[in-house]
């Protein structure tokens, strides 16, 4: 039996994140510091992780029937609350000449992110909707925090009504499958393959209606038209937060889900998942070559990254390999995609013409070579070019599906890199063009890179570089995952 002390240990994370919240409540309702807040969450957001490690030394456990604390959640926990730590540092420049009300905007970050580390340990249902929820909503506010800056308010109203739809598909859903099992644990709702058909009809339902609401969460086609008006109306260190560490969090309890209830055993849910990952693949790179805003071009690479990561839950029978595989190529999508929208906010902050179009790209290796060539390395990892991080990510998951013999899924998975590399390499292009005269750039003289952001975008791109090239430690972190 698990001592009382050993399960507090396993909750400090948990603990630290919730009273980050409770202390910057106090703060903002005691008195308004931008300063002070950011410090708080900041602090809140290193103690978390940094608590991480004594969780680890610690057997894996369930903290009531609702979480379970492994290796996979501390994992997956650490990504989150990495990404959350890069948000608030983007975004520190650009709220501190917010004009409104400024503390808020890391309150609901803290809040978002708690809900990501739920969903990470999450090991039943309603562990599962409290956590999306604890993400989701918060998210509404960041995405229209700049309510009178572009199309943000269009951006929130979009967001929040799918949010809504996507939960009440995932609570019938729910409603389904507690109907034929009578459980709400994810060990006790296991799928039987031997029955008959009409026996699981109402878990077969209730799965195929949340896998619509994941879809929702995870940008896939068909469920992806939010994805680009989102991501171009919430300001630049909201999409960082938006594109990864809530889809990290949706993905991980997704993944735990596939492999505990084994649904993947029907055929229906094989079947559709594998059009779900080629549609999203092939449609969200045809339409980012349509695209010159850069934000929506990224949109749109994340509903095919996503698509491409679903090989890993059509192939769950393998949980081994499935979980190598996914862990190495959400570390390498979660390096680039702080790299890429870490130098869009470090552009926006220096320029006041900034308006995320191509062009405004143009020139930039002339004025900034240091912020070029990590936003060079970090297109390259996204394309999955050798000597990065995302060749690793991409050979696993071609690997993944030749060893299970999904010829459609991988050739899909190699077309669709073939179509991402176009608008990839035009991004890059831009970049070392010749400056127009018309279009204002970096000065010379700012010296983005010396600023924490810039840290950590250089840092981002090195990783990326480092690890394609040796990415031993990366693969045995991987394999240490287990479930």
């Amino acid at each position: 039996m698990i001592s009382i002390n050993q399960q507090f240990i396993l909750i400090i994370p948990l603990f630290i994140l919730s009273l980050t919240v409770v202390i910057m409540m106090l703060s903002i309702s005691l008195k308004r510091n931008h300063h002070i807040n950011a410090a708080i969450a900041f602090l809140g957001f290193i103690l978390a992780l940094f608590s991480l490690y004594f969780v680890a030394q610690v057997e894996e456990v369930d903290i009531t029937p609702l979480l379970r604390v492994d290796r996979y959640s501390i994992f997956y926990t650490s990504l989150v609350i990495l990404a959350s730590l890069s948000t608030c540092i983007f975004s520190y420049p650009w709220i501190k000449r917010y004009s409104k009300n400024r503390e808020e905007f890391y309150l609901l970050i803290t809040l978002s992110t708690l809900g990501g580390a739920v969903l990470a340990s999450a090991n039943h249902f309603a562990s599962l909707f409290i956590g999306i929820e604890l993400l989701s909503l918060p998210l509404a506010g960041l995405v229209g925090y700049g309510v009178n800056v572009g199309c943000s308010l269009e951006a929130t109203l979009k967001y929040t009504i799918l949010s809504i739809a996507a939960s009440a598909f995932l609570l019938f859903g729910i409603a389904l499958v507690y109907a034929h099992t009578g459980t709400l644990s994810f060990d006790e709702c296991i799928f039987m393959q031997n029955n008959s058909l009409s026996s699981q009809a109402l878990m077969i339902v209730g799965f195929a209606l949340m896998i619509v609401s994941f879809g929702f969460k995870l940008s896939l086609v068909p469920f992806h038209l939010w994805t680009p008006d989102v991501y171009q109306g919430a300001p630049s260190s909201v999409g960082v937060f938006l594109a990864s560490a809530s889809k990290i969090a949706v993905f991980s309890v997704l993944m735990r889900l596939f492999i505990y209830t084994s649904i993947i055993n029907f055929e229906g849910i094989y079947f559709a998942l594998s059009i779900l990952a080629v549609a999203s693949m092939l449609f969200g790179n045809l339409m980012a070559l349509r695209q010159k805003n850069i934000k929506r071009i990224l949109g749109y690479s994340s509903v095919a990254h996503f698509g491409y990561l679903l090989i890993t839950l059509i192939v769950v029978k393998d949980p081994e390999l499935s979980l190598e595989s996914s862990a190495v190529y959400l570390v390498s999508y979660l390096l680039s995609t702080l790299g890429a929208f870490g130098v869009m906010s470090l552009i926006a902050d220096t320029r006041n013409d900034f308006s995320e179009v191509l062009s405004s790209f143009r020139g930039l290796f002339w004025s900034n070579p240091v912020l070029a060539t990590a936003m060079t390395i970090t297109m390259f990892s996204l394309a999955g070019i050798p000597m990065t991080l995302g060749f690793i990510g991409k050979f696993y998951l071609i690997s993944l599906g030749l060893h299970a013999h999904l010829w459609s899924v991988t050739a899909a998975i190699v077309l669709g890199s073939s179509i991402g590399l176009y608008y990839y390499l035009r991004i890059i292009i831009n970049l070392y063009l010749s400056p127009q005269a018309s279009v204002q750039h970096l000065s010379p003289q700012h010296h983005a890179t010396s600023e924490l952001s810039g840290v950590v975008v250089i840092s981002c791109a090195a990783l990326s570089v480092i690890l394609g090239v040796y990415p031993q430690p990366i693969i045995e972190l991987a394999q240490f995952i287990k479930l």
